[in-house]
Formats: C-alpha cells, structure tokens, sequence
C-alpha cells in the first residue's frame, strides 16, 4: 500500500518548520490509521486500495471511491471516513463486515467500482454507543477485540464514541486526594460488568470491589482505545464531573455538602457534591487534571446530571448547571457537553442554565413516541436524532427501522431544525446488524431509502451474490420485526418468555420490555423457510450462519407467546393431561433452542464468561469476575434489586444460559404446577432469587466453540413447527360485557394461525354456553386458514333469566388439523350480570363501571386510564365508613382480566370514594404483570405519588390492608408489600375496586372478588 506522495512531502515540510501544520491539518493527516485498518479487514487485498487524504466539504466529512481492476483508490476527510468509503465499495461488490457475522468473499483482484462513490455526510455528529454499553456487551473484552469494534465502527461511518472502558482509575486517583484509602476508593468501585451504572450515579460496590491490578489493566485498555480513535479521526466521548463521591465524603472534607441520593433498582446511590460549593471545584479540577494525566483530552464529555431519578435535594438545579459547566469549561475550554435524551432528561432547568450552543443532546427516544417537538423540547440545542434499539442485551431481533426512515429526515428538514445528527445508543451491541448498518447509514444518504430495495442490497451484500430466497427471506423480516411502530412507546422488539421467570401470567422477561408483539411473527417465520433455501454456495460465511440460527432462535422464541397462554388455559381449568402435553411441548422447545444457539459462537454463554475469568489475577478474582457477569443476566443484583425488577433484565437466549438456568427454572415451575394439580392444592412458592443466584455462583466450564451444524439445526425447528398443533389462538368478547339478567350478547371468536408454515385445515369453531341460553349463528365458520389467517365467527347469545352470577363464562372451542395432526384450544369471555350489590355496600364509578354481587362473590367490569398522579379512574364496591383505626381489610381477587400490564384489583380506601380528590387515598392491588402494588396520596392531595411493589403475585390472591392511625401495612398473600403513611379521617371508606389501566386505549375488563370483610381492631 502507497501513500500519497503530497503526504510525504508535506510531513517533511511539517518537520522543518517551513509548513504550518494548523493550515493544512485537514487535508494532510496521516493515512497509516486507515492503512492498518485495511490490513486487518482484507489483509489479502489491502495492497490493492490507495488511500488519499483530503479536505472536509466545508463543515461536512466526504469520501470517493473510484480506480481500475486491482487498483481502488479511496479518498476521505479523516481515517475514518477513509474506512467508510472503502465499506461503501464493499457493499458495491458484494462484501460484508458487521459486527455481527460478516462475509468476505473477495476475488483475487479487486473489482473496479461500476462508477465513482461518492457520499458526504449532512450531520456533524455521529455518535455511537450507550452508557450501559461496557457491561452489557464486553466488561471484559481484550483489546483485540477492542480494535475490532472500532474498526467496524469505522467502517460505519461513526466518528464520536463513547468510551467508559478504564474510568475507574480516573475516580481512583481523584478520591485518593481526597482523604481516602486504596482499600475505600477499590471496595467503592464495582467490578466491571457493572461499573456503567456506577459511573451514572445509580449504584456502587455491588459484587464486590476492584483490585489495584485490575483497574490498571482496565486503564491501558482505555489508553489504548481512545489512542486508536484519535488515530482513525474519531473523538472519544469521555466521561466529565458531575458531582458523584464515595461515602462520607463530607466527613474526610471538612465543609463539603453532600446531598443524598436515595435508592435505585435496590441499590443505595452514591452521594452527590453540591455543584455551588468550593470543594466540588477542586473535586472536579482534580478530576479533569487525572483524566488528561491518564487519557489525555477531548471536545466532548458526558454527563447526565440527576439520572433516572437523581435529587437536587435543596440545590436550585439551574445553579447546580452552571457550576456543572463552569468546571467542565475551565478544565476543557470549548468543549461540548454531551447529555442524554431520556425519561425527563434534561431538565428544562438545565437547559435554561448553560451554553446551549456548546451542549449536544444525544436523544434515546426519536423513534418511541409520536408527536415529539424536540426544537420545543430542548429550546433549541443541538440534538441527534437517536435509537436505543435494544435493551439488555436481549437476543430479539427488530427495530423500529421504517420509522428512521421516515421520521429523520422530518425532523432534519423542517424549518428551525436543531437536529445535528444521529446516535446510534442500543443497550447492548453487536446484534441487528441490519439496524446497525442501516441506522448510521441515514447520515450519508442524502434521503430516505427504498426500504424493499434496501433490504433487497443488503441480502446481496450479506451472503456476497445474487438469491431470491435471501431477498424473500429479508423482505419477510422488513414486513414484520423491522417495521414496527414508533407510537407504542417502545424501540425493541419483545423479548422471549422462555427467560422469564417462571409464571403463567408472565409476558415478559425482564422488567421493562414490551409486554405484546409488536409484529406479526406468522409474517417472520416466512424468512426462515426463505433463509434455509437459499443456495449452498451462499451458505458459508459467518454472516449466513449467523442470521440462519438469529432467525431460528427468534421463530422459536415467538412461539413462547403462543404456548404460555394454552399452558395457563389448562392449569386453570384442572386439564391434568392437556397441562402435560403442553408442558412436554414447552421444555421440548427450550431443548431446541438450546440446539440452535449452540451451533453459533455468537450465542455461546462459555465466551462471554471465559473473557470475565481471564482478567482475574487469582482463583478468588477469577470467581467474583464470573459472578460478575452470570450475575448480570440473571439476578443482576442483591435480592432486593432482583426483586424490584431487575431480574432478567439482561434476559439472551444464549447456549449455557438456557440449559443451565431457563429450563431448569422452568422445568421445576411446572413440574410443581403439576404436582399442584394432582394433589389438588395451591402451589408451594420457589424461592427464585435462590436458585438464580446458586447459579450464578457456579463455576462450570462451558462451551467456547459451536456444536453441531447450524443448517441441520434451523431444519429441526422447521421440521418441528410445520405440523405442531399449539400454534392455534382464541379469543372471544362479548358485546355488552355487562348485561342484565336474561339480556343478550354479541359473542365473537377470533381464530388465528399463529404457524407460518403451514395452513390450518378442518376448522370447527363452536360456542359453549351456559343451560337455559339460546344461541344464534350471525357469521359462518370458514373451513381452512392459510398461514398467519385469522377469522371472526359471531353468535347472538341470549342468557337465562336466572344464573348464578355474578359473572358467566361464555365459552369457545375451535377443532383444526395442521398436517393431518389434529388439534383444539378453548377460551372464555366473561359477561358480568350487573344486578348492582347488596346493602351495606354501595358502588362508585370513575370508569363507567357495572357491579354484580351473588353470595360473597362480587364482581365489577370497567375501563380506566390509570390510577396515578392526578389519574383516579376506577370503580369500587365499598363500606363506608368501614375503616377505622386498628382495624383489617382483606379480600380475595379471584380474577382480573389482562387490559394492561397494570391493570390493578384489589382494596381502595379513601376518606370519601364518592368524591375524587379526598384525602387518605391509597390502594393495594394486584397486577397482571408486576405483582402487587401499594400506592397512596402522602400528602393529601388526592393524588397517589408513592408505590411499594412485590413482584412474582399474580390471582388468584388474599390481600390485606391493616391500618394504625394514618399508617397502613399491607400483605399480598403472606408477603408484606410494605407500609403507607397518608393523612386520613378517623373514619374512611373502604372497598374493593378495580382499573383497567388501559393508558387511554379504551380496554374494559372485569375483576372478580371474593371474601370482602372489615374486622374491627
């Protein structure tokens, strides 16, 4: 490989003193960076490339690609735009590097371009990576590995990244100024998979402290990493100063004010140093002073001030700003501080406070929600438009990607635009490579792209040749998981339930993900017939395998949604054998995916852990770095972060995890489901946070290399799909779901072949209602469905003028065959008999609500935005005046119907339910999918501001509220919640209610109770 001969002549002027290096800066850098890059990527064809330095397009970054046969020639703005274009070229002739599986299948002479490249770039910033990014994708990647991501970084045109990697000694050296030991500031300091949410404020010392070794080890990998961005052209993104310090920091600095931080996800927070105060402008000079001595400087620094619900106590937050910016501006004058878009971040104080002109927000949240303004927003300051496309590292595959087609360039082009780039910020890397390399590429394209023809380039680029099946296959997932909406509130797509914790009710894995498909997944198994039948001579890079067992794993993986609920069905209606078949069929799933992931050293656990034990310097250090990381996608923390929710929040259906803790915890779930059925009792409780933690304690050595082949294994899901028969769903609604005795209904089935692989044949639908109703056909029942069909099948239903009641269960059948196998399932719906109740209860109604009472069992069905803040929309049936001083309530919410992740069921109490906005507000309630709940008014204002949760309680469940004065314990089952303190009447009223928390869909639901008492203290 030559350079360019102006380079040469130019550096020896430079080193003369006859040229000013400030004048030429620009087009003379040097191209060696770019040079070894190459040799790395293609070593068998980096002689054949000429690299060309050459200036900026006024502000902008630009690149050509142009030459003969055997001779490319690639010109570019920096190092890095340099490797941008020659990716640009690669893609043109069919070449492939991502970070997730690549394809470089090169002839001996490279080809020349069809006709000059030439692209530059609209955006000055192009950020890549998250805060979170260090623990969940490489805590303990070497630098090889390293100097491979940024390369592909690179290569992606990305030209500012964040970098946490070996900050620790930054806050090393800083504390040790400041009165504190190697053995205070080292226990302070987390081990590395969980390091970030230190650095953000959140959390510290969990599981277990750095040694000296390590954080030096950690420092020379940072040093390294921020050398080669600056040697490829890229600004590494430092973290700055913003108030974090160890424990009794105000103790060892006479005069230094400390605001506590309160809790985060079960972890107690570092303390924050007041901004305005002497003593944090020496903290953070010496900060800075440490951060230069070990990494040298930037132009940007992160900083996100009052993070995820971080207090400025008494500290006015403009003044807190401004003293934030004062010490980063001293230390690095002109620099950009960096700060996340997210939740409420940042405050309008904030921004009210500083420099806008010098700040860059990087947005989480471009593509969640419809409707932002973010030059309103943000009043103006500088922001990207950006994506955090996943979450934890979960293995699933999609993105909100037609919306940054679309949504970009809106918000880049409409008048008064502040948009100043794009960041690229999921949780984890190293996944999605389509999203990936689509998503930095709206930088570079001038305008949005034809999605099915981009698709279409990419099948071609990623396996290096024309195929329709790999077009078909790619197509499939654009029309499903790369189309998803950006109005629901979410950016990833959901994750596999096979990683939950165990439970019927679950539908989700980890705490904060979606809670439904947010695709049609009958359209997304079309890509692994496609996949599987494209042509052999394609089938053998990385790049082919990796997609084939990503989109194997994801079609097995959406089939947990469809099982779970059949699982439930039969444990609720005592159908011993069908509960069997279908949890046979459940773990038999699990084993398969474990076979899948096998095949492919992307989804291996062993790597992932063996990386962690390679850093430690001894037997003890190797085992707590395992912990480190095996704790991280299981419990994740201590017992009381665990429970809050933080389990499984690193949720991956990765080889090792699923045989060693999903099926196992889901194996022994039902074979007590079993067990409970047989005997005809409820189910002993499993102490899950026990036996993830046992596993994340143990030492085994797994896999580091694939097993088996990975054509041979996404064969064996198709072959076990095609002609499964639990592939089938039903649901029905009744329409009114609240009618009189001898009333009528509207009751409609909807049918659904959930198998995209095969069409449902010999389809029966039939309707089983209670004795004494009359039944009339409004709609025929269709004989077949083909892959991913649905039908609507309506009968008017007219109920008998007497039944038990309160509720009656109108319930469906449907009969099918899949390959002549034949199947069935079942569903109900529930319609409320609304006979009012029984003196000496009266109702209430905040949400249209309809009451039924038959005996002691009691039941109300209505909708209900939420319960929450100034939202008090929920119906009740309650004593008034019942509750008292030392006296109990309890009831038994029997059901619930699922209208939201937090539809809520149980006891309210209030000093007056009839009018909303009295005092003594509060409620303990069950949920569907976050257990139990207790929320009150603390300071009686009619709104509820406080939540005390217990996680893993699903109905049917015995709640009780006790109250002593103004303070109220509350138990779900026999676990306390916790306790409420709100200012109340000597007498309340109390009852039994229920919210759809439907968020404003208009969902309706019924819950059903039994066993309402008040007992006198």
């Amino acid at each position: 490989m030559r350079r360019s001969p102006l380079v040469v002549v130019l550096a020896v002027l430079m080193t003369l003193g006859l040229v000013q290096p400030i004048a030429v800066a620009e087009q003379a850098f040097d191209t060696g960076p770019a040079e070894r890059a190459l040799r790395r990527l293609v070593p068998g064809h980096a002689d054949q490339v000429r690299l060309r330095a050459v200036p900026r397009a006024g502000a902008s970054d630009t690149f050509r690609v142009h030459g003969r046969q055997g001779a490319i020639v690639v010109e570019g703005s920096s190092n890095a735009v340099l490797l941008a274009g020659f990716n640009a070229y690669l893609g043109e002739v069919g070449v492939n590097i991502s970070w997730a599986g690549e394809q470089v299948r090169l002839p001996g002479r490279l080809p020349a371009p069809a006709a000059p490249i030439s692209r530059t770039s609209d955006v000055p910033h192009r950020f890549a990576l998250n805060d979170t990014n260090d623990g969940y994708t490489g805590p303990y990647w070497d630098w090889a590995r390293w100097e491979r991501e940024l390369d592909v970084l690179a290569l992606h045109g990305v030209n500012e990244v964040l970098v946490y990697a070996g900050q620790e000694a930054v806050y090393y050296d800083t504390f040790r100024r400041f009165g504190y030991s190697d053995t205070e500031i080292r226990a302070w300091i987390p081990v590395p998979a969980h390091q970030p949410w230190w650095l953000l404020q959140n959390m510290c010392c969990f599981p277990g402290g750095m040694s000296r070794q390590l954080i030096e080890q950690r420092a020379a990998l940072g040093r390294r990493i921020v050398h080669r961005l600056r040697e490829l052209g890229i600004t590494p993104v430092l973290p700055g100063y913003f108030g974090t310090v160890p424990p009794s920091f105000a103790d060892k600095n006479p005069g230094a004010r400390v605001v506590p931080q309160g809790d985060w996800g079960g972890f107690r927070r570092p303390d924050w140093l007041d901004p305005r105060t002497a003593e944090f402008g020496r903290v953070a000079a010496a900060f800075y002073d440490t951060q230069r001595r070990r990494f040298g400087d930037s132009t940007m620094y992160k900083m996100d001030l009052l993070h995820e619900g971080g207090s400025p106590g008494d500290v006015p937050v403009p003044d807190a700003a401004r003293a934030v910016e004062r010490a980063l501006r001293t230390a690095r004058p002109g620099a950009i501080w960096v700060i996340l878009g997210w939740q409420n971040n940042p405050r309008p104080e904030i921004l009210g406070a500083v420099d806008r002109s010098r700040m860059l927000v990087v947005d989480g949240l471009s593509d969640r929600y419809p409707g932002l303004g973010r030059e309103r927003d943000w009043g103006g300051t500088p922001y990207t438009f950006g994506s955090i496309p996943n979450f934890g590292g979960h293995t699933a595959i999609g993105a909100n990607l037609t919306v940054w087609n679309e949504r970009y360039w809106q918000w880049k082009n409409k008048p008064g635009s502040a948009l100043a780039g794009i960041a690229y910020m999921p949780e984890a890397a190293d996944n999605n490579p389509a999203a990936f390399d689509f998503f930095t590429s709206l930088a570079w394209r001038g305008g949005p792209a034809d999605p099915g023809a981009w698709f279409d380039d990419w099948a071609r680029r990623r396996y290096g040749g024309d195929d329709p099946n790999a077009r078909a296959a790619w197509r499939a997932m654009l029309a499903s998981a790369y189309a998803m909406p950006g109005d629901d509130r979410w950016s990833e797509p959901p994750d596999g339930l096979f990683g939950a914790r165990p439970s019927l009710s679950a539908d989700k894995a980890s705490c904060c993900s979606p809670e439904h498909e947010r695709y049609d997944t009958a359209v997304f198994d079309q890509a692994l017939t496609a996949l599987l039948a494209v042509r052999p001579e394609l089938r053998d890079s990385e790049a082919y395998r990796y997609d084939l067992v990503d989109v194997a794993r994801q079609v097995l993986s959406n089939r947990s949604r469809i099982l779970l609920p059949r699982l439930e069905q039969a444990y609720q209606r005592g159908d011993r054998a069908g509960f069997a078949e279908l949890s046979a069929a459940w773990l038999r799933w699990l084993d398969l995916l474990e076979r899948v992931t096998s095949s492919q050293r992307d989804f291996l656990l062993g790597p992932w852990l063996e990386q962690a034990r390679r850093w430690g310097r001894d037997s003890r250090e190797r085992a707590l770095l395992e912990y480190d990381v095996r704790s991280l996608l299981s419990v994740w923390g201590n017992r009381s972060s665990a429970d809050e929710g933080l389990h499984d929040y690193a949720n991956r259906e990765w080889s090792g995890l699923i045989s060693g803790l999903y099926r196992p915890r889901w194996e022994r779930y039902l074979s007590e489901l079993s067990s409970a059925l047989e005997q005809n009792r409820p189910p002993r409780p499993i102490d899950w946070y026990a036996m993830e933690d046992a596993w994340a304690r143990q030492h085994d050595r797994l896999p580091t290399r694939p097993t088996g082949d990975p054509h041979a294994a996404a064969s064996a899901v198709l072959a076990e799909l095609r002609g499964n028969v639990h592939q089938a769903e039903l649901t029905g609604a009744a329409e009114p779901a609240a009618v009189e005795p001898g009333g009528s209904v509207v009751l409609t089935a909807n049918l659904r072949n959930r198998n995209g692989f095969a069409p449902m044949t010999d389809v029966s639908v039939t309707p089983e209602v209670p004795p004494g109703a009359t039944v009339e056909p409004l709609s025929p029942v269709p004989g077949q469905l083909p892959p991913g069909g649905r039908a609507e099948v309506r009968w008017r239903v007219t109920l008998p003028a007497t039944a038990g009641g309160p509720v009656l269960d109108l319930g469906l059948r449907a009969g099918y065959r899949y390959a002549g196998a034949a199947g069935s399932v079942t569903a109900s719906s529930p319609v409320l008999l609304a006979n009012g109740v029984r003196p000496p209860l009266h109702t209430v109604s905040f949400n249209d609500a309809a009451f039924g009472q038959a005996g002691d069992v009691l039941a109300v069905h209505g909708g209900g935005a939420d319960m929450w803040g100034g939202t008090n929309e929920f119906g009740a049936a309650y004593l008034p005046g019942g509750l008292t001083d030392g006296a109990a309530a309890e009831v038994t919410v029997a059901a619930q119907d699922r209208t939201g992740p937090w539809a809520r069921a149980g006891l309210v109490v209030r000093d007056d339910l009839s009018h909303d906005g009295a005092a003594g507000y509060l409620n303990l309630a069950v949920t569907p999918s976050n257990g139990c709940v207790l929320t009150s008014d603390s300071d009686g204002d009619g709104k509820l501001d406080r939540v005390s949760t217990a996680t893993g309680h699903t109905t049917p469940v015995r709640l009780r509220l006790v109250r002593a004065g103004n303070t109220y314990r509350a138990w779900c089952g026999a676990v306390e919640v916790g306790t409420a303190t709100v200012p109340a009447a000597a007498r309340q009223d109390v009852g039994a209610f229920m919210t759809a928390a439907n968020g404003g869909s208009g969902r309706t639901g019924t819950a059903r109770f039994t066993g309402f008492t008040v007992t006198a203290g």
